[in-house]
């Protein structure tokens, strides 16, 4: 039995257990397609996006709501002459994907009801009473998300802006970088309003960190400008889901599919194989087996790349091994790369 079919027999035998999916076939294909993902294979099928990946989605929210769910939003290109817009919640150094849009576009900005679109999919997944913190770069502090989010969600945001954005105070209307600010020190400016056509009033912040060369320039609705910062430190780490998603780990992004349907449902399968992934990554460490394919020492390797080189070890060595998409996360594992 070759390494490529131990994979994908585990992997559709607990997708049975898992999932009931209107069509049998379904199961079939997208157990090919998650088993190829990770032997940096893919293949084609018709599966309804949201259907089959709302429940791991809810499931990895619920696992995590004990703690703020710190959500991230980023884009990046896949494919061919396609964007994915995708929103994860952050764990350890990672980003578990929650929801996403894959559009026909070009890196840069977008409009702001695709931002809006993508977290009107994540909105129903919370669970109720959770908090919930977003967290995006300067492609999304557009009046009108920020206006949504404030409408339809109790959520905190921090969202990086332009340091040409207008804010106005009681005493002064110009572009926030004009604010006095030196470095080493945090300005927060209180209930200021946003730009200087809408009636948004926000929270804005100039941070100029000491090892940064620059200031960076953050909105929020929340209230102590240190806790915001704090929490925006965080937002990169959705970048190493792309990087795990890309040239670090699966490839997709040489998958050439230029139909953005099609790549959607290809990320059904990237998503769930990193699930599981991360969750292999965990169990290595929860049972004190990084050194079998790490350094004796310390740990080096991130969660995800523990997980990959782990199956591939128990490939070789042939050491049972069970797919796991339901995320679990480990509270008593420290903080890893």
């Amino acid at each position: 039995m070759t390494d490529r079919y131990r994979v994908y027999t585990k992997v559709k035998k607990m997708l049975k257990q898992m999932m009931k999916l209107a069509h049998p076939g379904q199961v079939l294909t997208l157990a090919m397609m998650i088993s190829g993902i990770v032997m940096r294979r893919w293949v084609k099928g018709e599966i309804d996006v949201e259907a089959v990946y709302m429940p791991f989605a809810r499931q990895i929210l619920e696992a995590l709501s004990k703690l703020p769910l710190v959500l991230v939003m980023d884009g990046s290109q896949a494919g061919r002459g396609c964007m994915v817009l995708m929103v994860g919640v952050l764990y350890q150094k990672r980003a578990l994907p929650i929801a996403w849009l894959v559009y026909e576009g070009k890196k840069g900005h977008t409009r702001a009801e695709r931002h809006i679109q993508v977290l009107e999919k994540v909105l129903p997944l919370l669970p109720k009473g959770s908090t919930v913190v977003l967290l995006g770069d300067a492609e999304y502090d557009t009046t009108e998300m920020i206006t949504w989010v404030e409408k339809h969600t109790p959520w905190e945001y921090v969202l990086r802006t332009s340091p040409q954005i207008y804010v106005r105070t009681q005493e002064y209307n110009q572009p926030i970088r004009d604010y006095l600010l030196e470095k080493g020190q945090v300005l927060s400016l209180q209930a200021v309003s946003f730009t200087q056509t809408s009636m948004l009033t926000l929270n804005a912040i100039g941070w100029w960190a000491s090892r940064y060369e620059e200031p960076i320039f953050l909105v929020t609705n929340i209230d102590n400008a240190y806790q915001a910062c704090r929490y925006y430190r965080r937002r990169f780490r959705i970048e190493t889901f792309f990087s795990d998603q890309k040239s670090r780990g699966f490839h997709i992004h040489k998958s050439h599919l230029a139909d953005p349907a099609r790549l959607s449902r290809l990320l059904i399968a990237a998503c769930l194989a990193y699930i599981w992934m991360i969750v292999q990554g965990l169990q290595v460490m929860a049972t004190n087996n990084t050194s079998l394919i790490d350094r004796t020492e310390r740990v080096d390797k991130s969660l995800f790349r523990l997980g990959l080189d782990w199956l591939k070890y128990a490939l070789k060595k042939n050491i049972e091994f069970e797919p796991m998409f339901w995320f679990q996360p480990f509270d008593s594992i420290v903080n890893v790369r």
